[in-house]
């Protein structure tokens, strides 16, 4: 007992350790005012340096851990909240903004989430690695795998970012030397097992070994050294990606996705342009659209008429002709919203997310709508004029679904004139396939969804790189339907549009952007960049008595209208959690409202920010094992809910979440498998039968009736049971 006492580092050999170990450290946050939007890594270097003077002292659990607790949040105070830190009034806010970005985190949309909720994971994850390094240190005397991911981390930000990263490979190689030379010692006196200086840090062990690498490390700094016998590989493969197939540095193949003018020839790869176009503070994402098109020629889209702008009335904007019109009279509740975008890559129209109602710009300029596109451009003098930055005001629709479906197929004569136009040349092939997805249909709304449905069914695959345009005697969209069965945005709204003009249904093609990426939220709103990458186009179909509304066919992109019953519906996919996000946002402003209104002021505010801020260690416990341990409460908790659940639609939404278990435990479907395909590799994966049975059961199903089909039967209820409790991993 007495040798393993003396073994044991001394406090000094741990302050050492430690100290080399935070340097090591420090090395990976060096970069980030370079490679990221921070401006400051400051807050992030003392929090780091205090949790291993925290560990260095060796307090017990009960101890540390609420210290490093309050250390996070008074970082994040540092950050965020500068003034407000011993009234705690920022508490309610931290709060509200981590219970509306669990949901992000959840659905691992990362871009999504806020700066604060993003800075706070990232303290968290320093705690994690302060813990690590303990361990690697001390416990396991092992350092030299995380030197080396430290060395590769810091060449390739060196190699692909603006980050200079000379010093900081000498500093990594010296301090990770030393670190390894000192674990080396410590190893070799416990294998031997005889006692070090009675304990004492061995300075004259460390001289000549620290003598020995500061001497090497500069003797590599200063030697001369040859010229590289590489290129350097960004340029490099820049070049070579611009150079076309003869070498002339023009590529032929490849185009850069973004808002362009002339749609008559669809197809070909293209690659993405994440240059910014715009910027949209707004209360609640949206697509926002630019103009339609509604002649499709058998390659691309065209307009089959002049434009014919009208001036509109900023201040009142009114669509008097019906053919302008989205929405009809009383075709869906309308939601009053504002926007604010600022123009990065100007262009000489107007964004519009909806019906608008006014325009804002301090320009003096006319606007000019084109009743047959919906596009609104921006003229000053009688010449064409960009805007940097305006506001509107605007009425975004939300559909009833009943109405929908009640909809008849009797339509305006403009409607039926302009958008069931399909070119003579079209193939057979396609509209008997049209006919054959919408059979079991009884009115034009189910058609639409129908046919919305039919790629993701089918196994359609998003694809920008593998991709062609037809040849001079081929079909666009029949192309795409029966032997691409891959493509992007164009390929698939084109492909829904025509499937629905050959049944009779009118649609048409919408070209804008997508809501783009999520920077913040202030005051309630929240703001997003747009970039070229986000150039989306999407159908919208005509229903009478409603007007024009939208649907999303495009594998990986939601649909972005709101439909009521979607929205009550346990199985809405979007709608949902973003009404319960809303919620969650107002409820701080709302606790601000009513402590303000208190006898004590402020000092009532202060009481719930101490019990809050007591609770905040066990609210985010709780989440980070839920979100740990997702897996195995997961299954247990759709066994129960779908052994109580009875009706026609209960075996479709139960095979969908076996899918989506399947995939979160591992057994990933590749975009190309067919379920059939797919069923055999999970029952391979498995060693059962049990998929390709359930499979056959759903495919019945999908292809039969499915008012009446019930297939939710004992026997599919064991197999799905049985299959749900085999997955592990």
């Amino acid at each position: 007992m007495q040798a393993f006492k003396d073994n044991r580092p001394s406090p000094i050999y741990s302050l050492v350790l430690y100290a080399l170990g935070f340097m090591l450290l420090w090395e990976w946050l060096r970069p980030l005012t370079q490679i990221t939007s921070t401006k400051d890594t400051q807050v992030f270097v003392v929090f780091t340096a205090f949790l291993f003077i925290i560990t260095y002292f060796k307090l017990p659990v009960w101890l540390s851990f609420p210290i490093k607790l309050i250390a996070l949040l008074y970082a994040v105070h540092a950050l965020y909240y500068p003034d407000v830190f011993l009234s705690f009034q920022w508490v309610p806010h931290l709060i509200g903004d981590l219970e509306s970005n669990l949901m992000f985190i959840w659905n691992q949309e990362w871009t999504e989430m806020s700066s604060l909720s993003r800075s706070l994971l990232f303290f968290v994850l320093l705690w994690l690695v302060s813990y690590l390094m303990h361990y690697w240190l001390i416990q396991a005397k092992r350092i030299f795998l995380f030197l080396f991911i430290t060395v590769l981390y810091i060449t390739v930000l060196d190699t692909f970012t603006p980050y200079d990263a000379k010093m900081a490979i000498v500093r990594t190689v010296f301090i990770g030397l030393v670190l390894v030379g000192i674990l080396r010692i410590m190893k070799i006196v416990e294998t031997e097992g005889f006692s070090l200086m009675k304990g004492r840090f061995p300075i004259m062990w460390m001289v000549p070994l620290t003598v020995v690498i500061a001497l090497s490390s500069t003797l590599g700094l200063l030697a001369p050294k040859a010229s590289p016998q590489w290129p350097d590989p960004v340029p490099f493969i820049t070049s070579m990606s611009d150079k076309g197939e003869d070498g002339s540095g023009i590529n032929s193949k490849f185009a850069r996705i973004g808002y362009g003018t002339n749609d008559s020839h669809l197809g070909g790869p293209f690659e993405f342009d994440y240059k910014e176009v715009f910027t949209a503070t707004v209360k609640e994402k949206h697509y926002w659209r630019v103009e339609t098109k509604d002649a499709y020629t058998g390659k691309g889209w065209e307009n089959s008429f002049s434009p014919e702008f009208r001036a509109l009335n900023p201040q009142s904007v009114e669509y008097t002709a019906p053919i302008s019109s989205l929405i009809e009279p009383g075709g869906a509740q309308m939601m009053k919203e504002k926007a604010t975008i600022k123009m990065a890559k100007t262009y000489p129209f107007i964004l519009s997310p909806g019906v608008i109602t006014s325009i804002q710009a301090k320009k003096n300029v006319d606007f000019m709508l084109d009743p047959l596109t919906g596009k609104i451009d921006t003229m000053s003098g009688g010449d064409p004029t960009r805007l940097k930055k305006y506001q509107m005001e605007y009425e975004l629709p939300q559909y009833d679904e009943k109405k929908l479906q009640e909809s008849s197929q009797s339509y305006p004569q403009y409607v039926t004139e302009y958008y069931l136009q399909l070119p003579k040349e079209l193939p057979l092939r396609v509209k008997k396939l049209a006919a054959s997805i919408v059979k079991n249909a009884e009115n034009p709304y189910d058609k639409a969804k129908a046919v919305e449905n039919f790629f993701s069914l089918n196994n359609f695959g998003y694809d920008t790189v593998d991709v062609r345009a037809p040849k001079k005697n081929e079909d666009y969209v029949d192309k795409f339907l029966f032997d691409a069965k891959k493509g992007y945005c164009d390929n698939f709204s084109t492909s829904m549009i025509v499937l629905l003009r050959s049944v009779g249904i009118p649609a048409r093609w919408v070209k804008g952007f997508t809501y783009g990426e999520y920077q913040e939220t202030k005051n309630m709103n929240k703001t997003y960049k747009v970039t070229n990458a986000n150039a989306h186009s999407w159908p919208e179909v005509y229903f009478s008595g409603v007007g024009w509304v939208p649907f999303e066919p495009t594998r990986g992109f939601s649909n972005p209208s709101q439909i009521e019953e979607e929205v009550k519906s346990a199985a809405a996919s979007v709608a949902s959690p973003v009404k319960k996000k809303n919620k969650q946002e107002v409820q701080p402003d709302e606790k601000d409202q009513s402590a303000s209104k208190g006898k004590n002021g402020d000092g009532s505010l202060a009481i719930l920010g101490k019990s809050l801020l007591y609770a905040i260690p066990l609210i985010f416990a709780a989440a980070l094992l839920a979100l740990v341990f997702r897996k195995k409460w997961l299954r247990q908790y759709y066994i129960w809910r779908f052994r109580r659940r009875k009706g026609t639609g209960t075996f479709a939404d139960a095979y969908d979440r076996l899918l989506w278990l399947a995939q979160l435990y591992g057994l990933k479907k590749d975009p190309s498998y067919t379920l059939r395909e797919y069923a055999v590799y999970v029952d391979r994966s498995l060693d059962t039968r049990d998929m390709r049975m359930l499979t056959s059961a759903y495919e019945s199903l999908q292809y039969g009736n499915r008012q009446t089909a019930d297939q939710w039967t004992d026997t599919n209820k064991k197999l799905w049971e049985n299959l749900i409790k085999k997955l592990r991993g």
